[in-house]
């Protein structure tokens, strides 16, 4: 069971939820303003593909799951009720902006083998979805009690704890699955010495991808274990915003790196030994 207390009572003080979600807020704004002309080209000029719903799911879905953040946080007298409306929504949004965004790598890796692991595909995202789906829900169904500050959690149960740990083990095992998928067949090609340009940036973006996202799960293991519950629920909102912000931003920036070649050499130059069909998929 989980059981809804007040903040007050685990810390004394509002501001510990307060005020990191008001910086992550600000963060996110100032980020989309900065690159929202970058958006616009994107949207506009590339082929859209694959990665495309992804991408779009992943730059705006942030922005429900932000207002639901600070609707946390501006309603101290919130009644139960719509304490819990609050935290399951909110989580269901967090959940499936992480699936976008890990959706964007699947889609490389599937580019990568040339569409042969169809299946494969298919099946990972299966066996790693439904138990993660399964234990959310179990969290959020399990919400109980008062709650002065909606969606913060005092603590959870063990069966609730160890429900979650094993969410977040099975997270940082497919992100691993994928880095692997992608690192296979350009070593099979040419070893550790790849050459070609966009092979690396691709394998950049992932390793990148894996360490920010390992890095947040390992907190939020962490947290889950030894610290409130509330210091883990806050490391889970920056998570998903900051690896929305990371994902759109590589993802971009490989559309421009691809676009800056056609210019150049009149085609596109994306990964030539590698990808038979065109880069826009990616």
């Amino acid at each position: 069971m989980v059981m809804v207390r007040p903040l007050f009572v685990i810390s004394g003080n509002q501001s510990l939820i307060f005020l990191p979600i008001v910086a992550l807020t600000t963060i996110w704004v100032y980020d989309y303003i900065l690159c929202i002309s970058d958006s616009i080209v994107y949207i506009v000029k590339s082929q859209w593909g694959l990665a495309t719903l992804p991408y779009l799911a992943c730059s705006h879905l942030p922005f429900g799951f932000l207002l639901l953040c600070i609707l946390e946080v501006v309603q101290p007298d919130a009644s139960s009720a719509l304490c819990v409306s609050y935290f399951s929504v909110a989580t269901y949004i967090g959940m499936l902006s992480m699936f976008f965004s890990e959706c964007i790598f699947v889609v490389r890796a599937y580019v990568v083998w040339e569409r042969r692991i169809t299946v494969f595909v298919i099946i990972s995202i299966t066996a790693y979805m439904i138990p993660i789906a399964i234990f959310i829900h179990g969290l959020t169904s399990s919400v109980s009690g008062e709650c002065w500050i909606p969606g913060v959690i005092g603590y959870l149960g063990t069966t609730t704890t160890t429900r979650l740990l094993v969410a977040y083990c099975l997270l940082v095992v497919a992100e691993l699955e994928i880095l692997l998928l992608l690192l296979y067949p350009a070593i099979k090609k040419d070893g550790w010495g790849i050459d070609n340009h966009f092979m690396r940036s691709l394998i950049l973006h992932n390793l990148l991808y894996f360490g920010c996202s390992f890095a947040f799960t390992l907190s939020d293991i962490l947290a889950l274990v030894f610290l409130p519950y509330p210091v883990a629920h806050i490391i889970k909102y920056y998570q998903v915003v900051l690896q929305s912000i990371l994902v759109t931003r590589m993802h971009r920036g490989f559309w421009k790196s691809d676009r800056a070649s056609c210019d150049i050499y009149g085609q596109s130059t994306s990964l030539p030994t590698f990808i038979a069909v065109a880069p826009d998929h990616i």
